[in-house]
């Protein structure tokens, strides 16, 4: 026996999913052109997958994580210090698309 009819999972879902994705897509726009500027020329040449997922990830949460992987790719191109310090400067235009205790957590130096 089904708990959940099919029907009513996918108008549920429609309700949210597509009005919420159109709505998010322009607001999610300039961070992902920023982290592309970022991750630039070279840094797409050496991983040309996480330049395809920066210009489809469909929420902020999504391009925030990916921010890890960036410093890693960049790492190799400028080195660690720079890469950190680029990334980092990239907290500003999540303002107000993730949780203020992300991007506080994202300033504290570790030693």
């Amino acid at each position: 026996m089904r708990w959940f009819k099919p029907s009513l999972r996918n108008s549920i879902s429609a309700l949210l999913g597509p009005s919420a994705r159109a709505d998010d897509e322009d607001e999610l726009e300039p961070v992902r052109e920023a982290m592309l500027a970022v991750l630039g020329e070279e840094g797409a040449r050496l991983n040309p997958s996480l330049k395809r997922r920066l210009k489809f990830m469909h929420d902020a949460h999504s391009l925030w994580y990916a921010r890890g992987e960036l410093v890693a790719v960049l790492s190799r191109v400028h080195g660690e210090a720079l890469a950190v310090h680029r990334v980092q400067s990239l907290s500003p235009v999540f303002q107000g698309l993730v949780p203020k205790a992300l991007i506080d957590a994202s300033r504290i130096r570790r030693v």
